[in-house]
């Protein structure tokens, strides 16, 4: 998960945007759908018509995928940003 990667991956400050989208893609993917159970469930539950159902499940799909997506872009970015950090303090300090 995007989590274990930021935490234990050396190689996240290394690659890029559209590498690290597609090596976590599958994980977020699989967000997104757990997201869409959960709405399914619900609104199934709730006796929601069929169309309104069938929307609201795409767009937990998609807004969880997203979402995971997001927080690994901004999380590789602040990790890129202290590697900076710490480089150029140690630079200076040198």
């Amino acid at each position: 998960m995007c989590y274990d990667r930021l935490v234990n991956d050396e190689r996240v400050t290394e690659m890029g945007a559209v590498a690290l989208f597609r090596s976590e893609l599958v994980c977020a993917l699989r967000n997104g759908t757990l997201a869409g159970v959960m709405v399914l469930a619900v609104l199934l539950f709730r006796g929601a018509p069929p169309v309104l159902v069938a929307g609201s499940v795409l767009g937990a799909v998609a807004l969880g995928t997203l979402l995971h997506q997001s927080i690994l872009l901004a999380g590789a970015g602040v990790l890129r940003a202290s590697a900076r950090f710490r480089g150029s303090t140690a630079q200076s300090t040198g």
